[in-house]
């Protein structure tokens, strides 16, 4: 794998930002720490952490894994696992090098495993479309994110800039990861179908410039971004191969620009009282060459353009008393396509609530309910019947899990999936799917 490129930025970074005072400091106490034993299961190293971040340098490691099984249903009983080691680089660049209001992230990924849909719920067609492992995808060692990030206006102008993942900004909720199946977390799955791969998500990047200003009231948000339309260097073939599989390629592709946008309404943003909420509208743009479901002819293998839109809300329905987290909030996702001819799925919503602190012993765990449903576009059922394949109507999830938080950066999370009509032909029985995730920060 080449880290030429990573490693002369970062190394010159990190021997500044460690080099620059003794280590001798009086370490931060409990109360103060970035790095409680509470969140981080080594805490501080005795304030060894605190001291690198107030410097300008600050990391996280985390492992995570999704071990579920089909226990009913599908085509073939059994499981597996996914699971993923997550290590993120912070540099400050104001504290160590001058640069103000700027900080560089850097991401790495390493995932291994299984999927438990491709394997045992629907293996005769490759799995079905909401997998229930949102790890699975990208079994590799990858670099991902290796994002500047420069804040201005008191913040209010946020200006993102080198190489991006497009999920990180746009089609999110903080609630989605409540939730194990990949129709949820990252995000709603409509928007990741086209072939070649364009719009990215966690972990693979690609070059990108966002900005995102909040207006002076911050009632409203605003934000926009172009990427790079290839990151897999596909050059607009859906046969091709990924020829990025590390995610040390840093050319420009040759499949045009993703173009995204979005707007924000906040409903008592900040409050400590009041019920927050936040309204978002948005949709994308890309400018490639993508398979064309329903080709008419032997040169209409592609088509060029592929758009969506969509309409998501968050709301806190109840809060247990003035200023706690602890309560009832819910989210909800409408998705849509433009161009049938490079989409599957042609239309998408999803639901869902999630309680903090249902029990009163438990104020930090996490309870989740969710459900969603895609449906297939004619354009791909039409394509489907001419090469003598069953059409697809819908595909849905259900989902319920409740995260245990259990101190030192560890949560255990049994989860229930029920999948109705693995792969929309209605040929597969429902399956259900049982499981855990279990995630620990160091």
């Amino acid at each position: 794998m080449t880290q030429g490129p990573l490693v002369r930025l970062v190394v010159p970074l990190l021997v500044a930002g460690l080099g620059a005072a003794p280590l001798a400091a009086a370490a931060p106490t409990s109360a103060t720490t970035a790095f409680p034993t509470s969140d981080f299961l080594t805490g501080s190293w005795s304030g060894v952490r605190d001291r690198w971040k107030q410097r300008g340098f600050s990391f996280n490691l985390n492992y995570t894994t999704e071990s579920l099984g089909n226990v009913s249903g599908g085509q073939v009983r059994g499981g597996t696992y996914a699971d993923n080691i997550a290590l993120d680089v912070t540099f400050d660049l104001q504290r160590l090098l001058g640069i103000p209001n700027t900080t560089l992230l850097v991401k790495g990924s390493k995932r291994d495993g299984d999927s438990v849909s491709s394997r045992f719920i629907a293996p005769s067609f490759g799995g079905n479309t909401f997998t229930v492992q949102e790890l699975y995808g990208g079994q590799n060692v990858k670099l991902a994110n290796v994002q500047f990030t420069t804040k201005l206006l008191n913040d209010r102008l946020d200006l993102a800039y080198g190489r991006l993942i497009a999920n990180d900004d746009f089609l999110r909720s903080d609630l989605y990861c409540q939730f194990v199946n990949n129709s949820f977390c990252g995000s709603p799955k409509p928007v990741f179908l086209q072939n070649p791969f364009t719009f990215t998500a966690y972990p693979l990047a690609t070059w990108g410039a966002r900005v995102r200003y909040d207006t002076p009231s911050r009632v409203w948000t605003i934000q926009a971004a172009v990427y790079d339309g290839d990151p897999e260097f596909k050059k607009g073939n859906p046969a091709s191969r990924s020829h990025n599989p590390h995610g040390t390629s840093w050319g420009m592709g040759d499949n045009g620009a993703t173009l995204a946008g979005e707007v924000h309404y906040h409903v008592n943003r900040d409050s400590l009282q009041a019920l927050p909420g936040v309204y978002k509208i948005g949709g994308f743009y890309l400018t490639g060459r993508y398979q064309n479901l329903n080709p008419i002819g032997p040169n209409d293998a592609t088509v060029t353009g592929d758009a969506m839109i969509w309409l998501l809300a968050d709301q806190m329905l109840y809060r247990q008393s003035p200023g706690s987290p602890r309560g009832l909030s819910a989210f909800g996702a409408l998705v849509f396509s433009l161009t049938d001819k490079a989409n599957p799925m042609s239309s998408y919503y999803n639901v869902g609530l999630v309680y903090q602190g249902l029990f009163n012993a438990r104020p930090q765990d996490r309870t989740g309910l969710g459900f969603t449903t895609g449906w297939y576009g004619h354009s791909y059922n039409q394509g489907l019947r001419a090469t003598g394949q069953r059409t697809r109507s819908y595909e849905a999830v259900i989902e319920l899990n409740h995260q245990f938080v259990l101190g030192h950066g560890i949560s255990f999370q049994p989860d229930l999936q029920y999948i109705v009509r693995p792969t929309g032909t209605g040929t597969i029985p429902d399956a259900f799917a049982v499981g855990a995730k279990l995630s620990v920060t160091f």
